[in-house]
């Protein structure tokens, strides 16, 4: 009795030994992820998540949206990535470059800033595929305008084999390719097929349509003001005053002299009276 008693607490200890050391592992329904769960000596527990990759292949990896994608971006250069299903994938910022994705599945994918220069998209699954900034279109397109009338906006798309571009639209209405777009920014949505019937990928596209700008002659911060001659004087020119001065004086003496003839004959005058 006492060695079955010695015997169940030593199956205790073990197992709460090996509840502090072990870690069980849970796998996701889709068995995607392996989580695996430790308890600490102090009754924490601490989860670890692996992330499992959608596609892994020498140094092409590439994950789920869900997990965001490959740091870096998933460098697939030259891939053959050809009847692969990659649905919901995180193409942000991939090289795809000359990569096969012929009849692949990537519907709901996100290829934004992704390098498609050279790659196969033959009869491939796009449907609501991003491919902003992929290449196929620029993510920004600036415009000087002439006028504030806008400016025409040219959409000129580097296809990769096998997509198409259906048309673009701005809040669900059609725009041709050199309409004129106004001043300030605009959103245009650009849709791309492949073989496959009714299923399109798009693109956005941010318009900026600006004026040049004018500048003008930099003005100092201290502006000494012009001076004009003569400024701050009031009256009559200098040259007028000397002529005035002049002939005054000389009206002046005349007047003087004809007093002092005056007063002469009037002396003679008066003694003549006398006399007689």
């Amino acid at each position: 009795m006492r060695i079955l008693t010695q015997l169940s607490a030593a199956l205790v200890l073990a197992g709460t030994l090996l509840g502090v050391s072990a870690a069980p592992a849970l796998a996701d329904p889709d068995g995607a992820r392996a989580v695996s769960v430790r308890t600490d000596p102090d009754g924490a527990r601490a989860v670890s998540v692996r992330t499992d990759p959608v596609y892994s292949s020498g140094d092409c990896e590439i994950n789920r949206a869900v997990d965001g994608p490959v740091a870096g971006g998933s460098q697939c250069a030259g891939a053959d990535l050809s009847g692969e299903k990659l649905a919901q994938s995180a193409f942000q910022g991939a090289n795809l470059s000359g990569a096969t994705l012929a009849r692949a599945d990537v519907q709901d994918s996100n290829f934004e800033g992704a390098n498609l220069t050279g790659a196969d998209f033959s009869a491939t699954r796009i449907v609501s595929a991003n491919l902003t900034g992929a290449g196929i279109l620029p993510a920004t397109l600036d415009v000087t305008a002439d006028s504030a009338d806008g400016a025409p906006v040219t959409f000129t798309p580097t296809l990769p084999t096998g997509l198409t571009m259906t048309g673009c639209t701005i809040a669900g209405e059609p725009v041709e390719s050199g309409a004129v777009f106004p001043l300030g920014m605009s959103g245009v949505v650009c849709s791309f097929a492949s073989s496959r019937p009714n299923e399109t990928a798009t693109a956005l596209v941010q318009i900026s349509v600006t004026t040049p700008a004018t500048t003008a002659p930099p003005v100092p911060v201290f502006t000494q003001a012009p001076v004009t001659q003569g400024a701050g004087r009031t009256g009559l020119p200098p040259e007028t005053l000397t002529v005035l001065l002049i002939g005054g004086g000389g009206v002046l003496v005349l007047g003087i002299i004809a007093l002092v003839v005056r007063g002469a004959r009037s002396s003679r005058a008066d003694r003549g009276r006398g006399r007689h």
